[in-house]
């Protein structure tokens, strides 16, 4: 009898002492994951959840021309500018530091145009069939056109509340590529040495513009490598509740970015480089 006693007193013991045990265990656990989680306690006290973000962004792009490009006929057009768009998928990750590591990936159509007048001496028949050599007047227009995926990672920072700047890297390659370059008359009419006036006549039907060059650009470099610098605030759209209390899920991101390039977009020698601004529309959410 004495000896049954002492067993079920020794094995209450034992219970009692696996239970507080499991329950010293489970409160560490909690406690431990409620500061991986960003819960304020006792010895972390405030620290801001990790997060990774998932999202897309669209957005037209402001090119502009660096550096000169050569037409067939050796037409050199410098000082070009153009529009294009970009869109692509982003991912964030966030750090209790304090830092965002993140990077875009998409899509990047970029166009420049540029222009120069020439003045030449053409051959024109007066109206009294005499043969002169006359100066005429033409505009020169190039449109080069291309399009690149490219890969953008990044570090961000918030430099106050959700105001935001970030800084990247951003490696593109060329998928296709396209040069229309056209010759217009400025010039309608002429004046003749014998001072008889005429009506110029110039192009296809008369349309007064010819196409000298329409195809790939043929001295493209198809890797292209810059520096991306932006700044941007966080509208928040929506919250989520989470284990440690309400937090933000879901924001739209007014952003405007520089892309500055490293590498030349032409081997010829041109120096041709595009640089571009962009106004981008991001939206964002964490699961």
């Amino acid at each position: 009898m004495f000896r049954l006693q002492f067993i079920m007193k020794t094995m209450k013991t034992h219970i009692t002492a696996m239970i507080a045990l499991t329950l010293l265990v489970c409160s560490g656990q909690v406690m431990f994951g409620q500061r991986l989680k960003g819960a304020s306690t006792p010895l972390g006290p405030d620290e801001q959840p990790i997060y990774t973000w998932y999202g897309g962004y669209v957005g037209p792009s402001f090119n502009s021309q660096g550096g000169t490009f050569v037409t067939d006929c050796d037409c050199a057009f410098t000082g070009g500018a153009g529009t294009g768009m970009v869109a692509g998928a982003v991912i964030e990750h966030q750090l209790r530091s304090g830092l965002t590591i993140g990077g875009l990936i998409g899509y990047e159509g970029r166009g420049i145009t540029g222009r120069f007048r020439e003045q030449e001496g053409v051959d024109q028949t007066s109206p009294t069939g005499r043969l002169y050599s006359v100066p005429l007047t033409f505009q020169n227009e190039a449109t080069l056109s291309f399009q690149m995926l490219s890969i953008n990672p990044y570090v961000k920072y918030h430099v106050s509340g959700r105001l935001f700047g970030r800084a990247g890297i951003s490696a593109g390659y060329v998928v296709a590529s396209d040069l229309v370059h056209t010759k217009t008359l400025e010039t309608k009419t002429t004046v003749f040495p014998d001072g008889e006036v005429a009506d110029v006549v110039f192009g296809e039907n008369g349309s007064g513009t010819v196409t000298l060059e329409n195809g790939p650009y043929k001295n493209l470099s198809s890797l292209q490598l810059g520096v991306t610098l932006a700044a941007g605030y966080e509208i928040v759209l929506g919250r989520s509740k989470r284990p440690w209390g309400m937090d933000v899920s879901t924001v739209l991101v007014p952003i405007v970015q520089v892309f500055q390039p490293i590498t030349q977009l032409s081997v010829d020698g041109g120096q041709l480089r595009v640089s571009t601004l962009q106004f981008l529309l991001e939206f964002r959410y964490n699961l």
